[in-house]
């Protein structure tokens, strides 16, 4: 029962720091906003464009799995992974546990925190040499 109660609250932490994903993309919006109207002939800005735009995908994954993992448990993790595989047409889906979902949510999630830092670093820098 006490493992029970530990699964479902490390679900919850888990599905609430993938929400972060509402603070990430306003934080990467405003490095994008700067290369937009100050683009300037270097690759700087072409640089900051492509991790915004990673960072807008790592937001969507984010809000996706969120929503997933509200609907995911133990129980249903293999009829959820035929479902995905079929959505997503990857056979891999079909044979990922409920840990090894959680543990690519989780590397999705510090992928994301590291592009939105290094957008921020990125920026810093464009606004040094502007």
């Amino acid at each position: 029962m006490a493992e029970n109660r530990d699964n479902v609250t490390r679900r919850a932490i888990l599905i609430r720091s993938l929400s972060s994903w509402r603070f990430f993309l306003p934080l990467g919006s405003l490095p994008l906003v700067w290369a937009l109207v100050f683009a300037s002939r270097s690759g700087l800005p072409v640089l900051l464009v492509l991790n915004v735009s990673y960072i807008a995908y790592g937001c969507w994954r984010l809000w996706l799995d969120a929503g997933y993992f509200r609907l995911l448990s133990e129980e249903n993790s293999p009829a959820a992974g035929e479902a995905l595989a079929f959505i997503w047409q990857r056979e891999r889906l079909k044979t990922l546990t409920l840990q090894e979902r959680e543990q690519g949510a989780r590397r999705q999630l510090h992928r994301t925190l590291l592009a939105t830092v290094l957008a921020w670093g990125i920026w810093i820098i464009g606004l040094m040499s502007f």
